[in-house]
C-alpha cells in the first residue's frame, strides 16, 4: 500500500517538478516569475490534441510539432511580451504575465470551448505491471522517466552548449555578458523556448490523467511553484526534487492524515521547511558583500 502510494506521488510529483523546471528557468534567467506558465502549456496542449483528433496525425508527428510549437510559443511572449518591459520594473512583467494567463484562458475557451475532452495516452493500451512487487501503470512510469529526462537534457544543455553556456552567463550579469559579445535578447529567448517546451510535456502528461479542459493547469501551476520554492529556486535538480517531495508528501497525507486537508498539510509542511532553510533544501543563499 505504501510503496504504490509512494509511487503515485513520485508520477504526481514529476509533473509538479517539470512545471516547477518551466518556471525556474524562466526566472533565473529573467528574473520575471512567469504566472502564465500554466495556460501556455495548456494552449499548447489543446494544440495537439487538434492535431490528433482533427487531423488525426500519428503521436510521432503530434509530438515533435507540439514541442515546436511550444518553443515558438515561448520565443514570442519573450519578444513580444517580455522584452519591451526589459529595465522596467519586474512587477510591470508579473502583471503582464498575469494578462496573459487570463488571454490564453479566454482564447483556448472562445476555440475549443470549456467542455471536457478526453486526450488519450500513446500507452493507454498498455497493461499494469509489477516492479519490485508493486503495481505501476504505464503513465505513471512514462511520467516519471520523461520528468528524468527533461532534467537530465534541460542540465546538460546548460552546462556543456555554447547556448547553454550563453544563458548562464546572461542570467548573472547582463552587462558582462553583452562586453562578452553574447546575444542577451537571444538567450533570454531560449529560457522561454525551454520553458515552454517543459510546459507542454507536463500538459501532455497529465492530459490523459484527468481530462483535457481550460483549467486544467491551474492547481498544477501553484504546485510547481511551491515544489520549486520547496527544492530551492538555484538548480534545476533541486527543483525536481522538490517536485517530488511535494508529490509524495501530498500522497502519504492524503491516505493517512486527511484527503480532503492533503493540500492544506502539504503546504504548512512547505512553510515550516522554509521558515527552517529560507533558500530551500536544495538552494544557495547568495552571499552579499558589505
Amino acid at each position: 500500500m505504501i510503496s504504490e502510494l509512494i509511487i503515485g506521488g513520485l508520477a504526481s510529483g514529476s509533473l509538479y517538478a517539470l512545471i516547477g523546471i518551466a518556471i525556474v528557468l524562466v526566472l533565473q534567467a529573467t528574473e520575471v516569475p512567469n504566472f502564465a506558465q500554466g495556460e501556455m502549456a495548456m494552449f499548447a496542449t489543446f494544440v495537439a490534441f487538434s492535431l490528433l483528433t482533427t487531423y488525426h496525425l500519428s503521436w510521432w508527428i503530434v509530438l515533435p510539432a507540439t514541442l515546436a510549437f511550444a518553443a515558438l510559443q515561448g520565443i514570442i511572449v519573450q519578444q513580444v511580451v517580455i522584452r519591451p518591459l526589459l529595465g522596467a520594473p519586474i512587477i510591470n512583467a508579473v502583471i503582464a504575465t498575469l494578462g496573459l494567463n487570463m488571454a490564453l484562458h479566454s482564447v483556448a475557451g472562445m476555440i475549443w470551448g470549456n467542455q471536457t475532452n478526453v486526450f488519450t495516452s500513446p500507452l493507454a493500451d498498455w497493461p499494469v505491471f509489477k516492479l519490485l512487487g508493486v503495481n505501476v501503470s504505464a503513465d505513471s512510469a512514462l511520467t516519471i522517466l520523461v520528468s528524468v529526462a527533461m532534467v537530465v537534457l534541460f542540465t546538460l544543455i546548460l552546462r556543456h552548449t555554447r547556448a547553454g553556456i550563453a544563458l548562464r552567463a546572461a542570467s548573472q550579469n547582463q552587462q558582462v555578458a553583452k562586453l562578452m559579445g553574447i546575444s542577451v535578447s537571444r538567450s533570454f529567448a531560449l529560457a522561454w523556448a525551454m520553458g515552454s517546451m517543459a510546459g507542454v510535456v507536463a500538459g501532455m502528461l497529465v492530459a490523459p490523467v484527468l481530462f483535457l479542459d481550460v483549467n486544467m493547469m491551474g492547481p498544477l501551476l501553484i504546485k510547481g511553484f511551491a515544489g520549486a520554492v520547496l527544492g530551492g529556486l538555484s538548480s534545476l535538480g533541486g527543483v525536481f526534487v522538490g517536485g517530488l517531495l511535494l508529490g509524495v508528501v501530498e500522497n502519504l497525507m492524503g491516505a493517512y492524515v486527511s484527503g480532503s486537508f492533503s493540500e492544506a498539510l502539504s503546504f504548512l509542511l512547505i512553510i515550516g521547511v522554509l521558515v527552517v532553510a529560507p533558500a530551500g533544501l536544495f538552494g544557495r543563499v547568495k552571499s552579499q558583500k558589505l
